[in-house]
């Protein structure tokens, strides 16, 4: 039976071998528990179970989420505690990525890439909405999640959406103040604060001088879309939350040469 432990047994050796030093540890960890679950290598296990009074033999499991096939996380415990969460007033959703000549560069740097991603986008959420004459000295809260591919989830694409409150606390006056339903801050500001932000956050970490200069002179996205209460928004996350970009159910079939897939 094809499946994506089978498809890496096949060809992770050559992939290894083809990209070396640049395959992050820890992908070269998940590879090894993926291709050495559920196989023998590590012997087996008696498992005793004593209602059923029942003795089974089993191959030992290496639980490092996640696997493809694991048992899936509780998306939906997520999705009732994020919407416990919701505030009753209208959300945005503002999402933060970068260009595609970036993306080698985060791909090597995973750690400080994403986080990258999520400093400068919540302080340019911070900043610009704070500055922002409905919430003018507003403090702002909202929580973000990473996606790392798009709707081919065999093209790299870091990504991070913050589910934002349409308004603010006000410390100083001591209240809630709203935005407009369809206008959290401007967008045009927002890209090109982002933008200064994240170049300033590669000087830090020295990797700005291995980025290509044409990058600071195009213009970035950054998306705003208001979502309504934000429960439809939330829906829309939750599966991706705990999901795999690829699973067993769409592997079609594998061979020295190819991988088929749904």
């Amino acid at each position: 039976m094809s499946s994506v432990a089978l498809a890496l047994r096949v060809h992770a050796p050559e992939y290894l071998e083809r990209f070396g030093d640049r395959v992050p540890l820890g992908h070269r960890k998940v590879l090894g528990c993926i291709t050495r679950c559920r196989t023998g290598e590590l012997g087996r296990c008696a498992v005793s179970v004593r209602l059923l009074r029942q003795r089974s033999l089993g191959r030992p499991q290496l639980w490092q989420p996640p696997l493809p096939e694991l048992p899936k996380n509780k998306t939906s415990d997520w999705l009732a505690k994020q919407t416990d969460r919701l505030l009753p007033v209208h959300h945005f959703l503002v999402t933060f990525t970068v260009p595609e000549e970036l993306r080698s560069l985060l791909r090597s740097n995973q750690r400080e890439g994403y986080a990258a991603i999520f400093a400068c986008g919540s302080e340019t959420i911070r900043d610009v909405g704070s500055a922002t004459r409905s919430l003018k000295g507003c403090e702002l809260g909202f929580f973000g999640v990473l996606h790392t591919w798009g709707r081919d989830p065999t093209v790299y694409h870091p990504h991070v959406h913050f589910v934002v409150p349409g308004g603010g606390v006000n410390k100083k006056l001591d209240r809630w103040q709203q935005t407009a339903e369809n206008f959290l801050f401007d967008h045009g500001t927002a890209c090109r604060v982002y933008k200064a932000k994240f170049a300033d956050h590669l000087r830090e970490l020295g990797l700005y001088d291995q980025v290509d200069a044409s990058v600071w002179k195009k213009k970035w996205i950054v998306d705003i879309r208001a979502v309504g209460d934000g429960r439809s928004v939330l829906k829309y996350l939750a599966p991706y939350v705990h999901r795999v970009a690829i699973s067993d159910n769409r592997i079609v079939s594998v061979d020295e040469k190819t991988v088929t897939f749904r």
